[in-house]
Parts: structure tokens; C-alpha cells; sequence
């Protein structure tokens, strides 16, 4: 007699957690990382954007110049030297200080105690001034002429003084010293042609060692 033995049913196996759980997990978590990731490295790059893009203060320096300081010039007393100067002014070369005091013409003057004439085609202007000696030396007015001249009229002509100054009346003698500090009247006389029209008077202290500029006096 056989015996059918049936063996008892196997336990059911309980379920495995399936791969696609645990893949569906790591995505998710990768991918909240990324984000994580990324959403920082924007906020780092727009902060060096906003940096970068900020403008920077700009800064201005005024310069205050001030204006240099002018010195007035006493022109009251003295025109300065090279200056052109008028009748009736002090006008300054050197050491020599002149003023005209009048401008006069005249067909004859006093020289050497008689009077002299300068012929049918031509007349005397007479410069009529006071001479200051503001220099370290005396000066010969009529002999030596410290102070080099020229008469000047409208055509550009220069005329030189007539010869013996000291002869003509109430000019200094011949090698009357004027010393420093002190004045003299002087004429300085001009023959010139009859119809000549004097306009100015050019003078300079006279120097061997430098070339001096003169000074100008207008006689209009």
C-alpha cells in the first residue's frame, strides 16, 4: 500500500522593498541638493553682480587758485621808468628824473648874452625843465650830458640840441656839478625846420657798461 504524503505549503515570503524605491529616493535627494547647489552659487554670483554693477562714488577736488596780488604803482609822483610819460610829469630813467614844464617856439633865443637867430626856414623849441638827481653821482647838465635826448616830430625825425647849452640864459654853467638829491632848472634848446611838428622827448641816463632803454615824454 503507497502512501501520498503531500509536503505542507512553503510560508509566504513577506514583500523586498523594490530598487526603484530606494532610486526614486536618491533622485529626489540629488536633486534637492542641486537645487540647494545652484539657488547658493546664484545668490553668490548676483552679489558679485551687485558689486560689479554698483557705481562708485565719484569724487571731485576743487582747486581754489587765488589770484595773485597786483601791485598798484605810484604814478602820481613818478612815471615809471621806459613809461610814457606827459608834460607836467615826472618821467624816470636811471637816476634821472625829469619833468617838462613847457614847450615853446621861437624864432630867435638868448645865447651867450646876445640873441641869436635860427634863419628863415627854421625855429628853436625850447623844452623848459626840472631835473632831479636821484642817482649816486653828480650829474654835468650842460658840458658833459649825462642825459642823452632827441627831439622827435611827427615824420619820425630825431633832432639833436644846439651846441654850448650852458650859454643859453638861465641854464647851469659848464661843469656845475648837480649833486645826488638835489634839482635844477635845465632848457634843452633845438633848431628844427620851420615847419616841423614835435610830438615827442626821448632821454636815458647815460651808461657805458649797458644798453638803456629810453623814456618817453609826449609833447601833444
Amino acid at each position: 500500500m503507497s502512501t501520498n504524503i503531500t509536503p505542507p505549503p512553503m510560508p509566504a515570503q513577506p514583500p523586498q522593498p523594490g530598487k526603484k524605491s530606494h532610486t526614486n529616493a536618491y533622485i529626489i535627494g540629488g536633486a534637492a541638493i542641486i537645487a540647494a547647489v545652484v539657488v547658493a552659487t546664484g545668490i553668490a554670483v548676483s552679489g558679485r553682480s551687485d558689486d560689479t554693477a554698483k557705481p562708485q562714488p565719484t569724487v571731485t577736488v576743487t582747486e581754489t587758485v587765488e589770484p595773485e596780488a597786483t601791485v598798484e604803482e605810484d604814478t602820481a609822483a613818478v612815471t615809471d621808468q621806459n613809461a610814457d610819460a606827459k608834460v607836467g610829469e615826472k618821467a624816470r630813467n636811471g637816476g634821472a628824473v625829469v619833468k617838462v614844464t613847457k614847450v615853446a617856439e621861437a624864432d630867435t633865443i638868448a645865447l651867450a648874452g646876445a640873441r641869436k637867430s635860427a634863419g628863415p626856414d627854421a625855429k628853436y623849441v625850447v623844452l623848459q625843465t626840472v631835473v632831479s638827481n636821484e642817482g649816486k653821482a653828480s650829474m654835468d647838465l650842460t658840458c658833459s650830458l649825462p642825459i642823452v635826448n632827441a627831439l622827435i616830430d611827427d615824420q619820425g625825425r630825431r633832432f639833436d640840441t644846439i651846441e654850448d647849452l650852458y650859454d643859453v640864459a638861465g641854464n647851469p654853467e659848464c661843469n656845475a656839478q648837480l649833486q645826488p638829491g638835489f634839482d635844477d632848472e635845465m632848457k634843452f634848446v633845438y633848431r628844427v625846420p620851420k615847419d616841423a611838428v614835435v610830438t615827442t622827448w626821448e632821454f636815458f641816463e647815460y651808461d657805458l657798461e649797458d644798453e638803456v632803454t629810453p623814456t618817453l615824454v609826449n609833447l601833444t
